[in-house]
């Protein structure tokens, strides 16, 4: 049964074109806008976005409130902006808001970048970390971001086979998911501590979770077995994770692959599961539909979230009619429920959220989007920017809000 979506757009851009090194690209995208409630009843609204300014590069972050449920919105507030030192520039990357209803607070996890020649290359992912922000007053506050150190290390040595200035865990496309035992999962990806080569798009990612536990004020964080793939079945390995629990109690973590460089190979999204409460995955296997059939899939992010109107749990991603190219195309963007048995996506209820225009250019993306479950109307509210809807350099697009209607 078709899903009605009703698309408008939520946050505006200024038409001022900002050139990037070398005219490489221009404009500003609103990207990253990520939406919490404040707390665990009510409806009121905690909002942050970045602008981002060239390929996996954020500018000036913001952040502004909501106390109709979205209806309208605060001024926003300049909560950061890059910072030039004499190693480089420190960025905000990819990030996300998360409530702890149990503990009444709002956690902010982001990737803090050192970008030594002010562009996104490989030495980015090497000086690349995770640190948080909790506030305790519904988003009015935040502490002072303090880096995810993982139980028995270091700030160096901040995970296991992870040292900063030579390799990197990283958060991205990451919701995180808090299980009864109270125990919070934050997915994630990690640059193998052996990787080679100067190809920042070129890397065999694995793919797994932080572990956090409350002890008392602070969080004890651990390390989940991390997932890893044949670089002849995902040129980049596995990468941008989303985690659901199923029904029977297991987790479900549906991952990003790419055929980027072996064209000849199928590009997939890949599941895993762990029936340990995310320490242990099992080894990648393929996304299929519920019949049984396999489906074309871009390297893009995709999302679980799962229905507290209905109680079903649903997939939104990228499925193209041909093999892709590595990233490409990255429309159109569907929503499908999961098959929590078959660990499947039900084919019978893929519904189109946004697709490719006849204006549109070839290169235009719907990806790297924000999804959240509006509390009043069960629908789900997706945010999403149109990157390069006018062409390859162009990244200029305002944030749009898609509401679709959950049956």
């Amino acid at each position: 049964m078709e899903m009605k979506v009703h698309k408008r757009i939520l946050i505006p851009i200024k038409e001022e074109k900002h050139k990037y090194k070398e005219d490489t690209s221009f404009g500003t995208s609103i990207m990253m806008v990520n939406t919490t409630y404040t707390k665990k009843d009510g409806l009121h609204l905690l909002q942050l976005y970045s602008e981002e300014v060239a390929s996996d590069t954020s500018g000036k972050c913001f952040q502004r409130t909501s106390k109709d449920n979205g209806k309208t919105w605060s001024n926003p507030i300049l909560v950061f902006e890059p910072q030039e030192t004499e190693e480089g520039v420190i960025r905000w990357g990819e990030s996300c808001l998360f409530l702890d209803e149990g503990k009444e607070c709002i956690f902010h996890f982001y990737n803090l970048h050192l970008y030594p020649k002010n562009i996104f290359s490989r030495e980015v992912q090497e000086y690349t970390r995770i640190f948080y922000r909790i506030s305790f007053d519904e988003g009015k506050t935040f502490s002072n971001g303090k880096q995810i150190i993982q139980k028995g290390f270091n700030e160096t040595n901040w995970a296991e086979d992870v040292i900063y200035g030579k390799n990197s865990i990283a958060i991205s496309f990451c919701a995180p998911l808090k299980l009864n035992s109270g125990k919070i999962l934050l997915p994630c990806q990690k640059v193998p501590l052996e990787h080679k080569g100067d190809n920042p798009f070129l890397i065999s990612y694995v793919a797994g979770c932080f572990i956090g536990e409350w002890k008392g004020q602070e969080i004890e964080w651990e390390l989940s077995q991390m997932v890893k793939i044949d670089p002849q079945l995902s040129s980049r390995g596995l990468c941008e994770p989303t985690i659901a629990q199923l029904y029977n109690g297991e987790l479900l973590m549906i991952m990003r692959g790419s055929n980027y460089t072996i064209p000849s190979v199928p590009g997939y999204k890949w599941f895993s599961i762990s029936k340990d409460s995310g320490y242990t995955w099992s080894s990648p296997t393929p996304l299929k539909y519920d019949t049984g059939e396999n489906f074309f899939s871009p390297a893009t992010g995709s999302r679980l979230i799962r229905s507290t109107k209905n109680k079903k749990l649903y997939w939104i991603g990228n499925i193209v009619k041909e093999n892709p190219d590595g990233n490409r195309p990255r429309y159109p963007l569907q929503i499908a429920e999961v098959d929590e048995e078959k660990k499947a996506i039900k084919k019978h209820t893929v519904n189109i959220i946004e697709d490719k225009r006849e204006s549109d250019s070839p290169f235009v993306q719907f990806s790297n989007f924000r999804v959240y479950e509006d509390r009043e109307t069960g629908e789900f509210v997706l945010i999403m920017a149109r990157i390069q809807e006018r062409g390859e350099k162009d990244l200029s697009s305002p944030a749009y809000e898609y509401r679709i209607e959950v049956l």
